[in-house]
């Protein structure tokens, strides 16, 4: 079984008309690993939802310069090098550990929205061995949203996430979910920062975590004074 998780990418802001371009980044591997063995990992980028892949010439912006990491189960994170194909870039990493491996990708497009620095946070988890409870571990991205027990493992008709926040659980953090069969919810963070999503359906959902801080500075020479983040994963139950 595959999981993909998608970068939701809220680009092309036209704020005197309303209008959002959405694309999403997402990435392709396999939910379990096994330790030795070297594991793919490949990295799109379109319109998810109309089965849209753009090849990697017509990515927007400077999305194509994103960095992948991998964090491994003892907390250690690694730069993992990716290659560019006609449409998606690939990777590949071999786990040395039972545990939890987690890829994650955190990217602040270079180019604003009117006054919104975009921020596009992204995660999965790749259990090697008999994994247990997630942890987050390693994890410096600003916006995450983390699938707190192995999907492949949950029998249940929930999946528990949790909410973070520089690295701290972060409460009343809105979060979407998107069902194979087109049913779509929202749901909000607890106290905890702790939150249950259900799954009726097999197949992929779509989970999407969005936080905007009012806050000024400069990116890549430019002023804004807002920061719009998300962090998404796609889970395949």
């Amino acid at each position: 079984m595959k999981i993909k998780f998608s970068l939701l990418l809220a680009i092309g802001l036209l704020l005197n008309l309303g209008q959002v371009m959405a694309h999403a980044l997402w990435i392709e591997t396999e939910m379990s690993g096994k330790k030795g063995y070297e594991q793919e990992v490949k990295i799109y980028y379109g319109e998810y939802e109309e089965g849209m892949i753009e090849d990697v010439a017509d990515w927007y912006s400077d999305v194509k310069d994103f960095k992948l990491w991998l964090v491994g189960p003892n907390g250690e994170k690694t730069e993992l090098e990716t290659a560019a194909a006609e449409d998606h870039f690939k990777a590949k990493f071999t786990p040395e550990m039972d545990g939890i491996y987690r890829l994650q990708i955190s990217h602040s497009a270079k180019d604003l929205g009117g006054d919104y620095l975009y921020q596009f946070n992204t995660a999965t988890q790749v259990c090697v061995g008999d994994s247990k409870a997630i942890e987050l571990k390693g994890e410096k991205t600003d916006l995450a949203l983390l699938l707190t027990t192995p999907a492949k493992k949950s029998l249940k008709k929930e999946l528990e996430f949790k909410t973070f926040f520089k690295g701290s659980p972060k409460a009343e953090v809105k979060v979407a979910a998107v069902s194979p069969k087109g049913w779509t919810k929202e749901f909000e963070s607890d106290e905890n920062g702790e939150l249950s999503i259900e799954t009726p359906w097999k197949g992929q959902y779509i989970i999407e975590a969005t936080y905007t801080q009012e806050t000024s500075g400069e990116h890549h020479g430019a002023p804004y004074q807002f920061i719009w983040r998300c962090a998404t994963q796609s889970i395949e139950r």
